[in-house]
């Protein structure tokens, strides 16, 4: 049991280090994307495939996300010239309950 818990600590460190490798790289080369004369810098941005490999959600809830609206429509661009491809932010969305976003039994 101890040796599982080892690599996994030690699978959880490399992957940690190449996503500090992957950032380094899109700082130094300042990739932007630019849409409609607005600019996307890609280093915040990563495929819908990508942000759920890293934030460890099953694509249909991704999907059920957007659909309704735990992730901004801001926070996802589509590329026509890409077949559509969608970018999603880099950031982590959390669906609420729906207690939590009525308010009901909010302290006031």
């Amino acid at each position: 049991m101890e040796t599982i818990k080892q690599k996994g600590t030690v699978f959880t460190e490399v992957n940690n280090k190449l996503d500090q490798v992957e950032s380094m790289l899109m700082d130094f080369t300042n990739s932007k994307l630019v849409i409609m004369d607005k600019e996307y810098w890609l280093r915040d941005w990563m495929t819908l495939s990508d942000y759920c490999k890293k934030y460890n959600i099953k694509p249909s809830r991704l999907s059920n996300w957007m659909e309704r609206g735990v992730v901004p429509a801001g926070s996802v661009i589509v590329i026509p010239e890409l077949n559509g491809l969608k970018l999603i932010k880099d950031q982590a969305f959390m669906a609420r309950s729906y207690k939590a976003r009525a308010g009901i039994g909010a302290a006031f």
